[in-house]
């Protein structure tokens, strides 16, 4: 009787949802090995992305995340969600159906389309162009390494000298500051990217011993996620252009294990906590009912105290204007995403900054499902787009049109949690001013 209780209390759900949930897992399957079948790959971009954003966080977290457990990361609201899990549920699903509806118009329609001619050939004429000419000059890579080795010690020192190991929330807790942090973190992804780059297109040593390094010292950023996505980009490349989709999964999935267990576990090391015991449980808890994967039980926790009056687009009009000092705009701080959901679920935003709602949460906000619907096209189509790139990238020797493509969908993903939209900004400043250095210093060299 106890195991039944422990059990029903890990997992709850609505039966209905539940079937229709064990369906949509048979068709996603389904739909992976139609494609190896047709290309021989056991793994592309499409269906490790996919897998990343739908499968795993969204058809096999469902029944837990209304689960009482969840109260360690919610409290009471945990009640709140468990009534409205089931409408999130539904809403997010109509955004993943529409990704394959993008998908669709992809591979029927390739470049031809609204969607490529406004939102992504604008980002390739621009940032992509500026992009590739960063990889391939040598002198712009190191020096823009060099620019971020130097800003991370400088941020380790001034945390150090306050007396806190906690890098994250010293800047955090201090707006005058905040904004020097969050520049090191996004030129973090740059520098990662140019690297890894030049490796895959030119696998110099050199590249490989900044790339090294760049692990080394970003270990102690204090954010998991950018010490991640380097990770996750690093094996992606390796699997979808070096091994052309051709690998063993029972590996992928061992490789992933490991680096989620490893995750947790630098966690716990952090906050002073790590026991073998601890790990085991912790491993269970941040994957199941912590922060990691919980878009849609976030979701639901925004809509059980949204007043459901629709934002046309306030959430939006802030983040495209992120650049704009947020001291000279009332209505930046005001509309922020992050502040939306944080004052939402009655969060102060200077102490909280927000609550993730899923990659179809801020359109739902702002436009309702007729929001959802769009994003979701827009999302599955710039998928598709990459997921094209790299497997012709993986058959020729100019590899980099693969990579590029995944700048050239950058302003498409930042539609989904526009939080981040500023990154998009800095990300452009940061290659022109390696270009300009670069060229200065070789001015000044003849």
């Amino acid at each position: 009787m106890d195991n039944i209780e422990l059990f029903q209390g890990i997992l709850r759900f609505n039966v209905p949802t539940m079937i229709i949930n064990c369906l949509l897992i048979l068709l996603f399957l389904y739909d992976w090995y139609r494609l190896y079948k047709r290309t021989g790959m056991s793994l592309d971009y499409w269906t490790m992305t996919m897998c990343l954003t739908y499968f795993l966080p969204f058809l096999i977290i469902y029944p837990f995340s209304s689960s009482i457990f969840n109260v360690m990361s919610v409290g009471d609201n945990i009640f709140l969600i468990q009534d409205t899990i089931n409408i999130a549920y539904y809403i997010f699903l109509l955004g993943y159906a529409s990704m394959y509806f993008g998908r669709y118009i992809f591979d029927r329609s390739k470049y031809n389309t609204v969607l490529n001619k406004v939102f992504i050939r604008p980002i390739k004429s621009t940032l992509s162009k500026y992009f590739l000419a960063c990889v391939k000059s040598v002198y712009t890579s190191t020096i823009l390494f060099l620019i971020y080795f130097v800003s991370l010690i400088a941020i380790l020192l001034f945390a150090r000298s306050t007396g806190t190991t906690d890098v994250r929330g010293i800047f955090q807790a201090n707006p005058a500051i905040r904004a020097l942090y969050n520049f090191v973190l996004i030129l973090s992804s740059v520098v990662s990217l140019l690297l890894i780059s030049r490796i895959f297109q030119f696998n110099r040593r050199f590249d490989k011993i900044c790339l090294f390094l760049f692990f080394i010292i970003t270990i102690f950023i204090g954010a998991r996620a950018y010490l991640a996505q380097p990770i996750i980009n690093l094996f992606a490349f390796y699997v979808f252009i070096k091994q052309k989709g051709k690998i063993n999964l029972v590996k992928v999935f061992s490789i992933g294990f490991v680096v989620l267990f490893l995750g947790v576990g630098l966690n716990m090391l952090r906050s002073g906590e790590l026991s073998i015991s601890g790990l085991a449980s912790g491993f269970a808890e941040q994957i199941f009912f912590g922060n990691s994967y919980s878009d849609l039980r976030d979701f639901a926790w925004v809509y059980g105290y949204w007043d459901k009056s629709l934002l046309f687009g306030k959430t939006y009009l802030a983040a495209f204007i992120s650049f704009v000092p947020s001291f000279l705009s009332d209505f930046r701080t005001e509309w922020a995403a992050g502040k939306f959901t944080a004052t939402t679920v009655g969060f102060d935003p200077l102490e909280h900054p927000g609550l993730r709602p899923g990659l179809f949460g801020e359109s739902y906000f702002n436009f309702g499902l007729l929001g959802v619907i769009a994003v979701g096209t827009l999302l599955g189509y710039a998928y598709r787009y990459v997921d094209f790139h790299l497997k012709a990238a993986a058959y020729q020797n100019n590899r980099l049109n693969g990579i590029a493509a995944v700048v050239s969908t950058m302003f498409i993903f930042n539609l989904t949690i526009t939080s981040g939209f500023f990154s998009l900004y800095v990300f452009l400043v940061v290659l022109i001013f390696g270009i300009w250095v670069t060229k200065a210093l070789k001015i000044l060299s003849k």
